[in-house]
């Protein structure tokens, strides 16, 4: 390529980046933390920060086996730079998700050209799932981006020899450190992906003759090793037998928190999770259809992307425990897949059906539509204080609207771009509108205010009745102080003598009357906030607990 050329797509490349990060950052600070995860893993933090120990996690004082280390310091890394906010713990995911956009970018060049590989980062940045996943504290963003560097690394080394040796060994790296956010699944799922895609190629002898395992096993080690040993040391092998036991294989084999569905459930949440792109798949997926004698000789890359898309939903489908994010990292595959049908139908190869695509916006309108009746009307009765939200269906509305008139007149190229102003508009609304509607219903954001605003740097304690979320430890708690759920409210009279007199107490509002009653002779009890709470969909009360000699020895 001449060095013209080069420098125009990588200062093409640079500018996707820059826009997948300021798209991905956009008001991603400003709104508080989700339960139950994010508060999770931000609590795990501040304590291991507190307790100068980056090796342990532990929320409430008790080991947390959920996740291994990686995220954890990613988010340090965040916290460092930021501070201990949304900023701070989200900053990192918001920088992986724009990585992944550039990596592919860079990596896909070679393989697709150097539009199909631009346009895959671009639907990857406004696809609606990118704009949840990758603005959260949760470890699915290194994983996504760890497993997309493994098996496109490995398939670069695969099909260019030249290049072999280095790829593998980035694959190989990449494992490593997938390994270390999201533990085993980081290398079976990966390696299977690219066992089955050799088998079908029958040529699985170049895993041991070109797939380099003598550098590439002890690289794996060398990244994953030093952490799993050292958290199993210093828990004497508690966390890592936790971890496989309770987190891999019984959440694979039973259903974990509720979070069950059937065999089919990523067919309806890939629908959704890929608009508005969603709408190119059928075509995508009928042209492979029509070349599939030839795929795996005469196309590997698409074989390739067909059976880690394939691979990836299949496991996870077959899993007891099913939640969206589980198949997240099939969708880069999915994505070049759109990607590279798109530029095909742009440069007039193969045109797409023109039915088929006023079809497909047809059915993007009746989905806007359909988000606008529920946000008008199911919203405002299932969580009245949130009111009508029918704005949230009004990009994909207008966005199909526009992408049918394009249509109707042959115009692929704005039929594209409509949707993709759309997707940036959706986001808009998110974040501009609906995000802090819903901020406003998460009591534990306030509750946490009044404390600190109450208690400066005075010692109190903190305690939950008939009601908890992580959020509330992490905004209304100090350090790593502890969350009392009470079993009884009679234990409230040793919580607050722990709080050295004071102590909070969080519980449903329609339960105040019984706690008064029962604490009001012995203990001086304040209602300070009743607040509307969007989880549990009841009002939640924050009562100031307090001792007859603490109140004299203040003088209240």
């Amino acid at each position: 390529m001449p060095e013209q050329r080069r420098g125009t797509f990588l200062f093409q490349s640079l500018i996707v980046f820059l826009f997948a990060f300021w798209l991905l950052a956009f008001h991603t600070g400003g709104a508080s933390l989700w339960d139950i995860d994010e508060p999770n893993n931000a609590q795990a933090l501040k304590e291991m920060m507190v307790h100068h120990n980056l090796v342990v996690p532990t929320f409430d004082e008790a080991l947390r086996p959920d996740k291994p280390i990686l995220n954890y310091w990613l988010m340090w890394t965040g916290v460092r730079l930021l501070g201990m906010n949304s900023w701070g713990l989200r900053i990192g995911s918001v920088a992986m998700g724009a990585l992944l956009v550039l990596y592919l970018a860079l990596a896909l060049r070679r393989l697709y050209g150097e539009q199909t590989a631009l346009l895959a980062g671009l639907l990857t940045a406004t696809t609606l799932h990118s704009q949840i996943i990758f603005r959260a504290a949760v470890p699915d963003p290194l994983l996504i981006l760890f497993v997309t560097i493994a098996l496109i690394s490995y398939l670069r080394g695969y099909l260019y020899p030249e290049e072999g040796r280095r790829s593998v060994l980035i694959a190989y790296g990449a494992m490593g450190l997938a390994t270390l956010a999201k533990g085993p699944i980081g290398f079976l799922l990966p390696g299977l992906i690219i066992v089955i895609f050799l088998l079908l190629r029958r040529d699985l002898a170049s895993l041991w003759r070109r797939g380099q395992p003598v550098l590439g096993i002890p690289l794996f080690l060398v990244i994953t090793l030093p952490w799993y040993l050292a958290v199993g040391m210093e828990t004497h092998w508690a966390w890592d037998q936790s971890f496989l036991d309770q987190q891999n294989i019984y959440r694979y084999t039973a259903a974990m928190q509720g979070h069950r569905g059937p065999i089919y459930y990523y067919l309806f949440t890939i629908a959704l999770a890929l608009l508005p792109w969603t709408i190119f798949l059928p075509q995508t997926f009928a042209e492979l259809w029509q070349r599939r004698a030839a795929l795996l000789q005469k196309a590997p890359a698409d074989a390739f992307m067909l059976v880690w898309a394939i691979t990836w939903v299949a496991f996870f489908s077959l899993g007891a425990t099913k939640l969206p994010n589980y198949v997240w990292e099939a969708y880069p595959a999915l994505f070049v897949l759109i990607a590279a049908r798109l530029y095909t139908a742009l440069n007039e190869t193969k045109p797409l059906n023109r039915r088929g695509v006023i079809v497909s916006l047809v059915a993007l309108l009746l989905v806007g539509l359909t988000l606008a009746a529920l946000g008008a009307w199911l919203v405002p009765e299932q969580i009245p204080p949130l009111g009508d939200v029918a704005y949230l269906g009004f990009p994909y509305i207008v966005a199909a609207l526009l992408a049918l008139f394009f249509a109707w007149r042959c115009l692929l190229l704005p039929v594209v771009s409509s949707l993709g102003a759309g997707a940036v508009a959706l986001t808009t609304c998110l974040m501009l509108l609906a995000v802090p509607a819903l901020d406003a219903l998460k009591p534990s954001v306030t509750m946490g205010r009044i404390i600190r605003a109450s208690e400066g740097t005075q010692p109190y304690a903190i305690a939950t009745w008939q009601w908890f979320e992580p959020s509330f430890l992490f905004y209304g708690g100090r350090g790593a102080m502890r969350v009392h759920q009470l079993k009884s409210l009679r234990e409230i009279q040793r919580i607050v003598a722990d709080g050295q007199g004071t102590a909070y107490l969080a519980l449903p509002t329609h339960d105040i009357p019984a706690a008064r009653t029962q604490l009001s002779r012995v203990l001086h009890v304040q209602e300070l906030y009743s607040g509307y709470e969007l989880y549990s969909r009841e009002y939640i009360a924050l009562l100031r607990i307090q001792s007859p000699a603490h109140l004299e020895k203040n003088g209240s």
